[in-house]
């Protein structure tokens, strides 16, 4: 079993075998770790002791999932993670067992969360002189920099004021790039835009390529600024297709599909926030009922220059990888991957012109045959889909649903969705 310690910097670990990963007292690094949040996360606001023990449980799920390897023919990893915490009679085992059960729906992997008491010096809160407490917030906005996050923020935007917008500062160049240009671009429109974006991530070898917790980290990191803050509501913009991502073929169920926004992830997170002692605090996707093309129609405005220019600086890409390629970039949107295509379906189902500049796009014509056999799985994936349509008993079957949903209308924006994806010219 792999093992991962979280503890304040200065600490000693538990467990000889664990690898110990110190948290900074303040924003900076250790020699495993970079963060804009310190341990006590006075950045954030005063928030309460769950909320900051929530995210610090999270966080080292995320550090574990970034830097164990998955075996190549198991898939499944077997994790332990010890997490110090401020308050940690708040957890009982019960809503350990919740997260760990949480941790195994997103990822597919065996998790073990154990806790234990941080050192009493490092619970004084560090209050950052730089933070400020922003009154009269009722609302935590998640903006990743992605299509989806920029439309919920465009839609919201008329309660700029009463919102906090929260991103996770990105390693990407294409991520940040993205959300500098949102950033400067939401200001603009609408001068009370408050955009918070907060770096995480190890500095020692990344061994996942695809860590399904960062989604997560993202939900925790939310609650702990709401908490701060006094709002009530954190809001992650999706729209209901992706959320539910239905397996568009019969291999691709199980954790192969990113769970990261579905409506029992949802649930079950809310579940959690539910048995902490917190303010009452709700999680939830204000666009469960859109397909990505009703995101976009909703959120850009018809004729807008600035809109489709803004729109076209997001990043959605699943698979920013083909830039090796001769002539590649990357940081562009590769076009091809099931995420872009579903992009691509949204602008023509939205009636928007599409301004993005996708890698397929601008490649010389023999590195993009190279780049269409790099995606041949998702094109693939693809054209099965709209030549079997969804299954309504596969779709149903292919995870777990909060009680009383109504499947009816969950198999309406799986077609919905795929009518938008069968529209793409690849």
């Amino acid at each position: 079993m792999n093992r991962l310690e979280l503890a304040p910097d200065g600490s000693t670990g538990t467990r000889g075998d664990a690898a110990l990963y110190p948290w900074p007292t303040v924003p900076g690094r250790t020699a495993v770790l970079h963060t804009d949040i310190g341990w006590s996360m006075g950045e954030l606001g005063p928030a309460e002791p769950a909320a900051k023990d929530l995210l610090r449980i999270v966080a080292a799920a995320y550090l574990a999932d970034q830097t164990v390897s998955r075996p190549e023919l198991a898939m499944r990893r077997d994790l332990h993670i010890i997490a110090h915490l401020e308050q940690p009679q708040a957890f009982t085992q019960d809503a350990l067992d919740r997260f760990a059960d949480l941790l195994h729906w997103l990822t597919g992997d065996n998790w073990r969360i154990d806790i234990v008491a941080a050192h009493p010096t490092a619970e004084q809160t560090h209050l950052d002189p730089s933070a400020e407490f922003f009154a009269g917030i009722d609302s935590v906005s998640l903006l990743s920099g992605g299509l989806d996050s920029l439309c919920g923020a465009l839609l919201h935007l008329d309660n700029a004021a009463t919102t906090l917008f929260l991103g996770h500062r990105d390693a990407s160049t294409a991520v940040r790039r993205a959300q500098e240009t949102i950033k400067t671009a939401l200001t603009q429109r609408q001068p009370e835009t408050t955009y918070l974006r907060y770096a995480f991530r190890p500095l020692t070898a990344r061994r996942e390529t695809t860590p399904r917790s960062r989604s997560l980290l993202f939900m925790a990191m939310a609650a702990v600024l709401a908490s701060g803050h006094r709002a009530t509501r954190i809001l992650v913009p999706e729209n209901g297709f992706t959320s539910i991502n239905p397996p568009l073929e019969p291999s691709r169920g199980g954790p192969l599909t990113t769970r990261s926004t579905h409506p029992w992830t949802f649930y079950t997170l809310q579940q959690l926030l539910d048995t902490l002692p917190l303010r009452p605090l709700s999680i939830t996707n204000p666009y469960a009922t859109m397909t990505k093309g009703d995101l976009v129609a909703g959120a850009l405005r018809p004729g807008s220059v600035d809109d489709l220019s803004l729109a076209a600086a997001t990043m959605s890409c699943a698979k920013p990888n083909a830039g090796r390629l001769p002539g590649g970039n990357a940081n562009l949107n590769c076009g091809l991957c099931i995420a872009c295509l579903v992009r691509r379906g949204a602008f023509v189902g939205a009636q928007r012109s599409d301004q993005t500049a996708y890698l397929v796009n601008t490649l010389p014509e023999s590195a993009r045959g190279r780049l269409l056999h790099l995606r041949r799985h998702d094109i693939a994936a693809r054209a099965y889909a709209i030549a079997a349509g969804f299954d309504e008993y596969r779709v149903i079957a292919s995870g777990l649903w909060p009680p009383h949903t109504d499947f009816d209308a969950v198999l309406t924006i799986c077609n919905r969705g795929l009518e938008e994806l069968a529209r793409v010219t690849i």
